[in-house]
């Protein structure tokens, strides 16, 4: 595929290939993404969690990331 100023640029194969196999095939037995689920499906994981998102304000972050999830990962 020609893209002016940028040359060629090749498939991604791996893209390529689910493209071609991923609904066709009967066993799936890898994916290139995470089994999908509903939002509210993801929050039931943790009590508590729905507020704390309907709470969040979207927006940027400090640039080394949120205190809070740092305090977490640093736990």
């Amino acid at each position: 595929m020609e893209n002016e100023g940028f040359g060629k640029v090749s498939s991604f194969r791996l893209e390529r290939y689910f493209a071609k196999h991923e609904f066709s095939a009967k066993y799936l037995l890898c994916a290139s993404d995470a089994q999908t689920m509903r939002i509210d499906e993801l929050l039931a994981l943790e009590p508590g969690s729905e507020k704390k998102f309907l709470e969040m304000r979207l927006g940027y972050t400090e640039s080394q990331g949120s205190p809070s999830l740092r305090r977490y990962w640093a736990r």
